[in-house]
């Protein structure tokens, strides 16, 4: 991915995101300090922004947004747009959530505009499989694969709503948040796509018929 900003925030990666080294998630005050750099248009800042957290924005486009050539332009534009609206961010929330809440609203257009393609199989993320003997972790890669080519036939609001809490672990409260909705209404949505989910995994001739249990933070 070639990652260009105009200005003070031209930082560039050479590399794909998949490519790229999968670094753990910068501390707060890390990222404190690299937003407050970021700020003064240092290019370093942005780019150590940029690799803390690319692989989480990756995720969340290629979930909502679905298997699409310019998934990596969608990640792009996240980025950009983040970079651009730094002044405007407050720190109410961690960086990464509001990040994550930009790049469902990048998502979301991009699907509007041009529909959403199911994802192939081989573009699933890997679970987490610590301790899981050889036939769970089988278990469990094959109902992930299975739920996130059941995304594709989720309404958008409930696919997002879906995929930032049970997937992605936020909590009710940060989802409603991040799509500007009530937490009720977010209740709800995941609610009817864990249903609707359910029942194609249930579905012999569906993608999957194994159903591990699924849940975000409370």
């Amino acid at each position: 991915m070639k990652f260009l900003l105009t200005g003070g925030a031209r930082a560039a990666t050479d590399t794909t995101v998949e490519a790229m080294p999968d670094p753990s998630r910068p501390a707060t005050a890390e990222v404190t300090a690299l937003l407050e750099r970021a700020r003064r248009h240092d290019p370093l800042a942005f780019r150590e922004l940029f690799r803390g957290h690319v692989r989480g924005v990756h995720r969340v486009v290629r979930r909502i947004a679905g298997a699409r050539a310019d998934t990596e332009d969608l990640v792009q534009t996240t980025f950009v747009e983040a970079f651009r609206s730094l002044p405007a961010f407050r720190g109410d929330a961690m960086f990464s959530t509001w990040l994550a809440r930009i790049a469902v609203r990048v998502s979301l257009r991009a699907t509007r505009w041009r529909g959403r393609a199911p994802l192939p199989l081989e573009e699933v993320g890997e679970p987490a499989t610590e301790g899981l003997d050889p036939e769970r972790i089988a278990a469990a890669r094959e109902t992930l694969a299975a739920v996130e080519t059941l995304l594709a036939g989720l309404r958008p609001k409930r696919r997002a709503a879906f995929v930032l809490h049970v997937l992605e672990g936020y909590s009710m409260d940060e989802v409603a948040a991040m799509l500007n909705a009530s937490t009720g209404a977010v209740k709800v949505r995941v609610h009817d796509a864990r249903r609707q989910i359910e029942r194609g995994l249930a579905d012999p001739r569906g993608p999957g018929s194994r159903l591990l249990a699924l849940g975000g933070r409370p």
